[in-house]
């Protein structure tokens, strides 16, 4: 089952049109289009991998790395911050944006990896997201980058 959470961001008819398509393909027993989510972690958990499919490049780009932080993979739009979160094959797969075949065969590659091979890729993505961009680590940098300019030590 797909699962797409968010909203449609002003966009009115983006919803009808998703559930239109689904119809049309005959999948719409498979998409579940649930809306804006207030419970993130729970909604990860929840999913076997997440995608972050932006077609413009983000300057962080939370729903690359919030998966991560909850042990899924992702499949992240190749541009922005994911350049740099998402190591490929390692934590998830980058894919150019808008390209509909490599997002297809990023899809297949994940499926292809099976329960255990998406547990370990889920698993290397939150050592490395809590190790590299928790509240703890992002604040540490962040102290860092102040001692370092004032000549101190943290």
């Amino acid at each position: 089952v797909l699962i797409m959470a968010g909203d449609s961001q002003g966009r009115d008819t983006y919803k009808g049109e998703l559930q239109s398509l689904a119809q049309a393909l005959g999948l719409e027993d498979r998409v579940r289009l649930v809306g804006h989510c207030d419970d993130m972690p729970a909604a990860y958990l929840a999913c076997d991998a997440a995608a972050a499919p932006s077609l413009e490049p983000e300057a962080f780009g939370r729903t690359a790395v919030e998966p991560q932080i909850m042990g899924r993979p992702v499949l992240a739009a190749d541009h922005g911050a994911a350049t740099e979160t998402v190591l490929e094959g390692v934590t998830g797969f980058r894919l150019a944006p808008g390209d509909i075949e490599a997002w297809a065969d990023g899809l297949a590659r994940l499926i292809a990896l099976g329960p255990k091979g998406r547990a370990a890729m889920g698993a290397a993505g939150q050592e490395r997201a809590v190790r590299l961009y928790s509240a703890n680590a992002m604040t540490s940098a962040t102290l860092g980058v102040y001692a370092r300019i004032l000549g101190t030590k943290p």
